[in-house]
This record gives C-alpha cells, structure tokens and sequence, in this order.
C-alpha cells in the first residue's frame, strides 16, 4: 500500500506543478486572472500533505523530537511507543470520523471557482488518509507488543 500511496502522491505533485505553471501562464504571459488555479493548488497541497502523511506513518518516518526518548534504556523506550500509539489511535480515529462526517455533508459543495471541484473531495482524502494512518499504528503497535521488528528509532531512522 505504500508504493501505491507514494505514486498517488507523486501524481498530485505533477498536477499541482501543472496547475502552479498555469497560473503563472495566465498570470504573466497572457495577463488574465486565473483564480481557480490558486484553490486547486491549495487543495493539491492538502492531499499531498494526508496522503504523504498516511504513507510515512507504516516506517514512522514523521519528524520527531526525541532528546528524552533517546536517554532511556530499551523498555521504557518501548514502553513509552506503545504508548505512543495508543494515544494516536483514538485521535487519529476522532480526525478521520470527523472528515469523514464533513464529507457526507460538503459533497455536493462545489469551489466558488471551480464548481466541478467539490469540497467533499478533500475531507474524503482526510479521511482515508486517517484511516490508513489509524492501520498503519495498529500494525506498528502489534510489532511493537510481539517485538516482530526494531522500532524505527533502533533501526536507526525510517527503512
């Protein structure tokens, strides 16, 4: 699921860069406002963000600040990553049911702009995004209580 994560979002990137390169088109060459290219670079940048998101969460490639992690001893580092992960569960699942409530009720909105482009479109991004992030963690967490692999601080980054 990674890989496929990784090729959406490399499609996102060449749409948003189509999309930046037509604004400026408009813009300077032809001098004619193009105001729908500024929201659908912003909502470009927005599935970028969950979906990269959601596809470093498997190797827990996400920044980190772990000054006081890195001083303790093997368990209690263990122990303060499944607990961790217990903690993002329940958010992640609170991030991802509230997307996915407000893409049941902004489906039909379309961008003052560009009405093709509805709103929904991005809370179901947020959503799935959450939802394979909140399967991402359970599948690390279940690594972590049975030890099947290093966590990736151990590792000595993200694989």
């Amino acid at each position: 699921m990674k890989k496929a994560l990784e090729a959406v979002n490399a499609l996102v990137l060449l749409v948003m860069f189509v999309i930046t390169m037509i604004s400026v088109v408009f813009r300077v060459i032809l001098e004619v406002p193009a105001s729908w290219t500024e929201e659908l670079a912003q909502y470009t940048l927005i599935f970028l963000t969950f979906i990269g998101a959601a596809s470093v969460m498997r190797d827990e490639g996400h920044i980190a600040i772990s000054v006081v992690i890195d001083r303790l001893g093997k368990r209690p580092r263990r122990a303060v990553r499944i607990l961790n992960r217990l903690l993002m569960v329940p958010f992640l699942a609170v991030l991802t049911l509230g997307a996915w409530e407000n893409t049941r009720t902004n489906w039909t909105v379309g961008l003052p702009t560009a009405d093709w482009m509805k709103i929904g479109y991005m809370y179901l991004i947020v959503s799935a995004s959450g939802a394979i992030m909140i399967v991402y963690t359970l599948l690390n967490l279940y690594q972590d209580l049975f030890r099947r692999r290093p966590a990736a601080a151990e590792r000595g980054g993200a694989a």
